[in-house]
Order: C-alpha cells, then structure tokens, then sequence
C-alpha cells in the first residue's frame, strides 16, 4: 500500500503549466503588429533609398536603409511591438533587408524614377534597293548575328545608301532620334531619316536617342569608325 502510495507521488512531481489564453493572444497580435511595422517601413525605406540613389548618391541610399535597420529595435519598442523571440527577430532582420533592397530596385524604375537610357536596337540603311542591317545590339553574345552584320558591313556600297532607319526602345518613351544631326521621323516601329537631311555625310552614322527623362544614348556605326 505504501508503494502505492509513492508511485502517486512521484507522478505529481510534474504538473503541467496552465495554458494563458489571454497572454498568448496578446502576444501574436504584438508579433502581428511587429511584422506589419517591419514590413511597411522596409517597403518607404526602400522607395526613399531609390530616391536618395537618384538625386543624390548610393552612399546616401545605403546609409539610409543601414540607419533604419539599426533603430529597428528601438522603433517596435515605441510602437510596443517589440519581438520576445530570438527566431521572430531573425525573422524580421532579414524580411527587412529583403523588402528594402527590393523596393529599392522598385523605385529605381518606373512609375516612381526613370534611371536607364534609350537601347538602340537596329540599325538599317537603305541601298536603293533593300534595306541592309548594319547593326544589331545581340551581336556580342547571339550566334551568327556578328557575322551577318560584318558580311552585310564588307558588301556595302555606302554610295548607294539614301536612307537609315533605326529601331529606339525605351522602359518609359523615347522623345527624340537624331542621325547624324538630323531629326528621325517615326515610322511604325522605326526612326527614320534620309540622307540628304543629315547634316553629314556616311558612314559613319551617328545616332543619338532621348527619352522623356532627358537620359540619351550614343552608338556610331561603324563601330571602328
């Protein structure tokens, strides 16, 4: 009977906690709160940093985003929504950088910023008789797209041509294209101009392209020349 008894005992020595119901749910909404802080002030660090990087320099646009990392801590503290787990923090650190360098990118595009210039694509003149591509931007990397231009380039009696056309893009639009001085016209998908509007002879030809944003770009074809 008194073994009995012992065994019952040593079967109370653990009691399990009770269960708070109430401390637990007000500590998932204090996580909830956290992650959603992190997240939206990731996400205008981000955009503020692109900003930075445009107007003023990367160094600024990293330190920015550096800055709010180190006061994240201090922010979920004000906001009372500081983390109690070491996993949740981790957690949050790198959904911040993350967002961050993300938006970053973001805003370094469109509708927010307009950072790249004009991409000449092609490059066409008209010998009289078909056009004759005399540049293509892929050359450098597309099989075959090299030789077929230095072919078309050997073969080509610049004397004959009479017009260039090339094809412009954008990521937002394109203004203006320029052939050698003179102002191209837009055709379809092309910018064209003849060759007695420009204010030089050829080759070389010489086009220089704008976007909205006022960024241009600059290719001389040939390119030896």
């Amino acid at each position: 009977m008194a073994k009995r008894r012992k065994v019952e005992e040593e079967g109370k020595l653990f009691e399990e906690p009770e269960f708070d119901v109430r401390q637990f749910l007000v500590d998932e909404m204090t996580k909830a709160k956290g992650i959603i802080i992190v997240f939206l002030l990731a996400i205008g660090v981000g955009l503020a940093s692109a900003y930075l990087q445009v107007y003023f320099d990367a160094f600024s646009a990293v330190a920015l985003g550096l800055l709010f990392l180190l006061l994240l801590r201090n922010i979920l503290k004000f906001a009372r929504a500081e983390f109690a787990q070491r996993n949740t923090w981790i957690f949050a650190i790198l959904a911040f950088i993350i967002l961050w360098l993300s938006f970053w990118t973001v805003g370094l595009n469109p509708p927010f910023n307009d950072v790249s210039p004009p991409q000449v694509r092609v490059v066409q003149v008209y010998n009289g008789s078909a056009w004759v591509e005399v540049y293509n931007y892929t050359s450098s990397y597309t099989p075959g797209v090299k030789e077929r231009i230095e072919k078309n380039l050997k073969n080509l009696d610049w004397n004959s041509v009479s017009a260039v056309r090339v094809v412009v893009t954008d990521n937002v639009a394109v203004s203006r294209v320029l052939i050698n001085g003179a102002e191209a016209k837009h055709e379809g998908k092309y910018y064209v101009v003849s060759v007695d509007d420009m204010n030089a002879n050829v080759p070389p030809v010489q086009i220089r392209a704008y976007d909205t944003g006022e960024h241009s770009t600059t290719i001389t074809v040939p390119t030896g020349m």
